[in-house]
């Protein structure tokens, strides 16, 4: 059988296990901006009886966040870390993000969370092996990072790579505007070559 021909048209949303529903909601709502959609209890579905799903939105959809709770305070969760999990060696999760519009936007976040008291645990930066702020790393993006109350890490992003489907590279135009709206000349710092996979 054929895989379907059509790509996803993206990753729409992202489901973490939280500790406090209340706290975690003073996050997301009142830190973050996030708007709840729906919240239900532990057992209000059958197929639910042991977690409670809150539904946050930031777009017109439904949901772009899912928080899964539990019913009350549960002791062995509290006893988990609550320190960054971008750095935990296990098989969880890493960070999710979250895009902004334009480098405005992303200075304006920053300077939010700071005076939230949010600790922001990597950057600013700038994710490029070329780009003269660039840390070296991929992606051709600015980036924050900071924690939720139980640790999950969330990057806040904008001006993600757009690439060239022919070559796998970056989008030569869409590098050289994005320069150029820096003050920057293209011709000095151009952008990495198309990747080519290595066989493993």
């Amino acid at each position: 059988m054929p895989r379907p021909a059509h790509p996803f048209e993206g990753i729409q949303h992202v489901a973490v296990k939280v500790s406090d529903i209340g706290r975690a909601l003073r996050f997301y709502t009142g830190i973050l901006g996030f708007t709840v959609s729906e919240i239900h209890e532990p057992g209000e579905h059958p197929a639910l009886p042991e977690v409670g799903l809150c539904f946050l939105r930031s777009t017109a959809l439904h949901h772009d966040l899912n928080l899964v709770f539990r019913r009350g305070k549960d002791p062995d969760l509290e006893a988990l870390p609550k320190t960054d999990q971008g750095r935990t060696k296990d098989l969880g999760m890493h960070h999710f993000a979250l895009r902004v519009r334009d480098r405005a936007e992303f200075d304006a976040w920053e300077a939010w969370l700071r005076a939230n008291g949010v600790e922001i645990v990597r950057g600013p930066l700038v994710h490029s092996p070329t780009h003269p702020e660039g840390d070296g790393t991929w992606g051709e993006n600015r980036a924050m990072y900071f924690c939720d109350p139980d640790g999950h890490r969330i990057e806040i992003f904008c001006e993600m790579a757009e690439m060239d489907p022919r070559t796998n590279g970056i989008e030569p135009r869409w590098y050289a505007e994005r320069l150029r709206q820096e003050g920057l000349d293209p011709s000095r710092f151009p952008p990495v070559p198309p990747y080519r996979p290595v066989a493993r």
